[in-house]
């Protein structure tokens, strides 16, 4: 079998037989190198720096300068104030004439005070128709509880006479009965009279008889005078006895006729008192009408007294109307004489006055003058572009030196920063719109407020306050981030990746 193989014709060669030996020093500054990129590299991935936005500001009071506005239209009375002149709030400013509306108020007033008058007047005429209304209503009651009263003595007497009427109907008929009866009785006396009578003119006639018999028998010697006389007597005794029944038949035939006129005068009576039994009631009714025609007279009175008494009401409802009206007119009157008064709306220096002279002729709205105000807090007003504004973050601890973030470093253009130094800041808020570019900006910005931590700069032993209007330049500390964050954010920036 043939062996091919180069191995054993050609020998292998190793690294160090053909190339150079590597210098320490070589392999030193490699090694030297490699910690200094990677040091770099964690440096850059572990060192953090602030992302820093630069705008300009201005020191500004809280509140701005406060603008003085009349509040209505008028001509210029008096101007009181004069620029860089210190001013109280409520002090007047300017007055505006007000003699037009003096003399509305004067003629208010007076109307006022005539409806008052009117007023008072009607107010008295009211409560007399009311104790009018209550005296005829008291004289009402007493006239009806008379006339009632009357009513009840009427009926009392109709009842009475009515009571009286049956019981004199019922004597009337027991009179009658009575008398009925005793003319009965005056009857039957007659007729048992008359009958005694007709047998005693029989008893006459038979002694008659008798005497006349016995005279001749006498006469002739036959009968003794004894019985003649005897028979005579008897004679005698029946004529005597008819005489005297004949007397009182006639006595009872009179009898008779009393006891006639008697039922008759009875039978009148009981007429009389039948005609009484139902009496009238003309008195009952007159009083009961009497009673409907003093009430209706009361209410008729009560209804005139109400109808004056609505009108005046009616009246006074107009008059308090047409008052509340005049009140309404002064208030307003007052107010516009209070608005003649321009009056400054803080206390401070008067930075601007937009007056020339008196008689100026001024607008509701138009600024009268500009004050600026005294010991008003501070504050600084930057402007920052949109492209910036998503970096910007607003501190929302109380106290400057504990944010952190939304801080500022700012510089003060009228202190130089190298000599006295910059002071802390703290965003506070940012506009929640833009304001709009104009001559002396190049693109829309938004208003960033920024509070100062102290509203002056130290130099030594010596304060030096910020002013209102100083020019500061910002740094509006957005972030912080490492600089290999920068770097990766450069490189996606120009790979646009």
């Amino acid at each position: 079998m043939v062996n091919n193989s180069s191995d054993s014709f050609l020998n292998t060669a190793s690294a160090d037989e053909f190339l150079p030996p590597i210098s320490p020093w070589i392999t030193l500054g490699g090694i030297l190198q490699i910690v200094a990129v990677g040091g770099a590299f964690l440096l850059c991935a572990a060192v953090k720096y602030n992302v820093i936005v630069r705008v300009p500001a201005v020191v500004r009071p809280i509140g701005e300068v406060r603008l003085v506005q009349a509040a209505t239209d008028g001509r210029i009375e008096q101007i009181q104030v004069a620029e860089n002149q210190e001013v109280l709030s409520g002090e007047v400013i300017a007055t505006l004439e007000n003699s037009q509306l003096k003399t509305e108020k004067n003629k208010l007033e007076s109307n006022i005070r005539q409806s008052e008058l009117q007023l008072d007047r009607l107010a008295a005429q009211i409560q007399a128709l009311d104790r009018q209304i209550e005296a005829e209503t008291d004289a009402i009651a007493r006239t009806v509880n008379i006339a009632q009263a009357e009513l009840t003595r009427q009926r009392r007497e109709y009842q009475d006479r009515q009571l009286n009427s049956n019981a004199e109907v019922a004597q009337a008929q027991a009179n009658l009965r009575i008398a009925e009866k005793e003319l009965e009785k005056a009857n039957a006396d007659l007729r048992s009279t008359e009958a005694n009578l007709r047998s005693i003119e029989a008893a006459f006639n038979v002694a008659r008889l008798k005497r006349d018999r016995y005279q001749p028998v006498a006469e002739s010697g036959a009968l003794s005078q004894n019985q003649l006389e005897e028979a005579q007597l008897a004679v005698e005794q029946q004529k005597q006895a008819a005489i005297a029944q004949s007397a009182l038949i006639e006595a009872q035939k009179q009898t008779i006729e009393r006891q006639e006129q008697a039922v008759e005068a009875a039978e009148a009576r009981l007429q009389q008192s039948r005609t009484a039994l139902n009496p009238s009631r003309a008195d009952v009714e007159i009083a009961t009408e009497r009673i409907a025609s003093q009430q209706a007279t009361g209410l008729a009175t009560q209804a005139r007294f109400r109808q004056e008494q609505e009108v005046l009401i009616q009246q006074q409802l107009d008059l308090e109307r047409q008052l509340a009206i005049d009140f309404s007119n002064l208030q307003q009157i007052e107010l516009d004489l209070q608005k003649t008064a321009i009056l400054a709306t803080t206390d401070g220096t008067i930075f601007n006055v937009g007056l020339r002279n008196p008689g100026q002729v001024v607008r509701a709205g138009e600024a009268i003058a500009q004050i600026a105000p005294t010991r008003a807090p501070l504050t600084l007003k930057a402007r920052v572009t949109t492209d910036k504004i998503a970096q910007i973050q607003v501190c929302d601890r109380p106290q400057v030196t504990d944010c952190q973030q939304g801080k500022a470093q700012l510089r003060i253009a009228a202190y130089p920063y190298p000599d006295y130094g910059t002071l802390r800041g703290a965003i506070r808020a940012i506009a929640p719109d833009i304001t709009a570019s104009d001559g002396s900006q190049s693109a829309d910005t938004y208003e960033v407020t920024i509070e100062a931590e102290t509203p002056y700069l130290q130099k030594g032993d010596r304060l030096f306050p910020l002013q209102p209007g100083m020019d500061v330049t910002a740094d509006l500390i957005a972030k912080e981030e490492t600089l290999l964050t920068f770097i990766f954010r450069k490189l996606r920036l120009l790979t646009d990746w």
